[in-house]
């Protein structure tokens, strides 16, 4: 189980976000922040226990921090733009609070809420807070090791929901809440936040450098697995190109066995198609089919997983012997045979020693 701490400052409280930077780590009054305890399996949270920030308690097994702070740490402005899509609201929304704000937008760190919005136009609220501030409080923060995820606002969740129309005066009087309310508004903070300070320079990096740490330590395993597969692959290759040769020589021999008379071979394919020419010059009429039309059909519906090792041209007749690498690819290759061919039947089916299958396929030819 992951144990979550939601740190939260409560407003108007021992001088609320100021006071708490101020007082020195020995100084801290009790009462006015306080730690949520959550736990959870990855789908819900569940609340614990709440820890008093004071009391300086042991936080090593809370792997991840929230935090809220009070809206009087906050400014607020609210702008009308003519769109809702929050990527583009981030880049036009500094253009036009550089000349609301003292310094300009870049000495603060902000984000927006849509309040409410349609295709054409959208009101915005934007809260921000001094570079300066945010910068003083997670410093203070890391010096217990407690590095917020995520930096948002429990009263001002409090006051969008409350509506649009109320928003302004919850916004300069918030009320205060009981401390069940705020242990639930935290619970649906760490689902949904309202609003996350966390940008910029100030951007959550933890999870990035974990990943960092753990790609580091394993870089020697993944460099024994690059050994290990490239020299599999130097193997496969090796073999393969062993394999080549094999079925270059028994092409070599089958056409030697075709073409006995035939002394010398310099290209199989070349004089193939020489033979295929003479074929359909000479054998049509007694064949009663058409070579070369049945070739190039069959150079172009032919299947990677299926090689033929001989063909007889018969009278009104062919007959193939192939070998292929699966009972499948042999089903497929009599039905790209069917295209072309008539009454195609496939026989003599055995297995062969490197797991692949011999067959043999008669068809009558369509061509005259």
């Amino acid at each position: 189980m992951k144990k979550v701490g939601f740190i939260d400052i409560h407003p108007r409280s021992a001088g609320g976000l100021a006071g708490f930077l101020s007082r020195g780590e020995e100084g801290q009054e009790t009462g006015d922040v306080f730690i949520y305890l959550f736990t959870s399996d990855g789908e819900e949270y569940r609340f614990e226990k709440t820890l008093e920030y004071a009391a300086h308690p042991e936080t090593a097994d809370i792997s991840e921090f929230y935090l809220s702070i009070p809206t009087e740490a906050l400014n607020f402005r609210i702008l009308n733009l003519p769109f809702t899509d929050r990527e583009k609201l981030l880049k036009v929304i500094p253009l036009e609070m550089d000349n609301m704000i003292t310094g300009g937008s870049a000495s603060v760190v902000f984000d927006a809420i849509i309040l409410e919005g349609d295709e054409n136009s959208a009101e915005i609220l934007v809260a921000y807070v001094a570079r300066k501030t945010l910068d003083n409080l997670l410093t203070k923060l890391a010096r217990r090791d407690m590095d917020p995820r995520i930096v948002t606002s429990l009263d001002l969740r409090s006051a969008v929901k409350s509506g649009k129309e109320d928003i302004a005066s919850r916004l300069l009087n918030p009320q205060k809440s009981e401390a069940a309310d705020r242990i639930d508004a935290a619970k649906e903070e760490l689902s949904a936040y309202t609003l996350n300070l966390r940008t910029g320079p100030f951007v959550y990096t933890r999870d990035t450098e974990k990943m960092w740490r753990r790609l580091k330590k394993n870089a020697v395993i993944g460099i024994v697995l690059a050994l290990v597969i490239n020299a599999d692959l130097l193997f496969r290759t090796i073999t393969t190109g062993r394999e080549v040769s094999v079925i270059k020589r028994e092409m070599r021999n089958a056409y030697a066995g075709l073409f006995p008379g035939e002394k010398k071979i310099a290209d199989e394919l070349y004089q193939m198609k020489s033979h295929i020419k003479d074929m359909k010059e000479k054998g049509d009429l007694l064949l009663g089919i058409n070579p070369l039309q049945f070739f190039m059909d069959l150079s172009e519906k032919k299947s990677d997983d299926v090689a033929y090792n001989e063909i007889d041209l018969e009278k009104g007749l062919i007959k193939l012997k192939a070998e292929a690498v699966s009972m499948e690819a042999i089903d497929q290759a009599k039905v790209r045979l069917s295209e072309y061919l008539s009454d195609v039947s496939v026989s003599e089916v055995k297995p062969a020693a490197n797991g692949k299958f011999f067959f043999t396929v008669v068809a009558k030819g369509r061509y005259r």
